[in-house]
């Protein structure tokens, strides 16, 4: 039996082994309903119970109606926390070399639910935070036609996909801060002298330009700054929305400039070293948004 209202921990067995994840039904979600399922990925060295407390998704769950799972990954070496990471396809990393089957996880995950719920097939989304963003975007690409839209936090796209072209893939919203220590924003930052946790991904920019490209032959950028919400936070955000030719939006950046690699609009303190938080936006508020006003004009056209 199904528990609405609360966050609830449960498990699944996939690949041979036994998987956990923490699920939220909103208390007022009526059974008969067609509803839409929310996947957030938490970053490496973290786990679903942080990841929901850093993103609260399952309280936006609760006044607009979807569903939302936060899925754990493995960890690798008990003495590392770090190894607790979702194999977001990077080559070297751990949870590639162990060849973690993390892909065939969601997947099992996902026949499940639309097995015991009214799943609305059309709004379906993946998200996540570093580690958890870039896995995100795998799973965008090695489950075609499965989400209807991706929203990646400070985890851009590996560069195995550079020269990898996939066909048509849902549209993106990227949010990362230029002064992210661990990730670098762009290639040329992990070419200067600041040594980064993280190597062998593309930089924001790059990913979606890569997104785009897959999508659309050519396309238009529109730029814009948003108005800020404090004026006692220094940090400010611009968006770059990427429109193809038809019309249709394949993906948009929201540069949080002199954000660290943090959650825009989460927990005031997050991992101090990992730089400022911005309250400029609400990125899980600003996710939400943006995919209902996807399938808002999906559904028009």
């Amino acid at each position: 039996m199904v528990t609405k209202g609360e966050l609830v921990e449960e498990t699944i067995e996939t690949a041979g082994e036994t998987r956990k994840y923490l699920y939220y039904i909103p208390a007022s979600l009526q059974d008969d309903t067609s509803v839409p399922l929310l996947f957030s990925f938490h970053g490496a060295g973290s786990d679903a119970n942080y990841h929901s407390r850093l993103t609260n998704f399952h309280k936006l769950a609760e006044s607009e109606q979807f569903i939302v799972i936060y899925p754990d990954s493995k960890q690798l070496k008990n003495e590392d926390p770090r190894s607790k990471q979702w194999n977001e396809g990077k080559e070297g990393s751990l949870a590639y070399e162990a060849g973690v089957k993390d892909v065939e996880f969601v997947e099992e995950l996902l026949n499940q639910w639309n097995l015991t719920h009214n799943i609305a097939f059309d709004q379906v989304y993946a998200t996540g935070f570093s580690n958890g963003a870039s896995f995100s975007l795998r799973l965008a690409i090695e489950m075609p036609d499965t989400f209807s839209a991706v929203g990646a936090v400070a985890g851009p796209l590996p560069e195995i996909y550079k020269k990898k072209e996939v066909g048509v893939l849902p549209p993106l919203i990227f949010v990362m801060g230029n002064e992210d220590p661990v990730v670098p924003y762009a290639e040329e930052d992990a070419k200067g002298e600041v040594s980064y946790e993280v190597d062998g991904l593309l930089g924001a920019k790059s990913t979606v330009e890569w997104w785009t490209y897959q999508s659309a032959s050519s396309w238009e950028i529109r730029n814009e700054r948003l108005s800020p919400i404090s004026l006692n936070d220094p940090t400010r955000v611009e968006g770059s929305l990427y429109v193809a030719e038809k019309g249709g939006m394949t993906a948009v950046l929201y540069t949080v400039k002199g954000g660290g690699h943090t959650w825009p609009g989460g927990p005031k303190v997050q991992v101090p070293a990992f730089g400022k938080v911005s309250s400029q936006i609400n990125t899980s508020k600003l996710l939400w948004d943006s995919f209902q006003l996807l399938h808002q004009q999906k559904s028009f056209n």
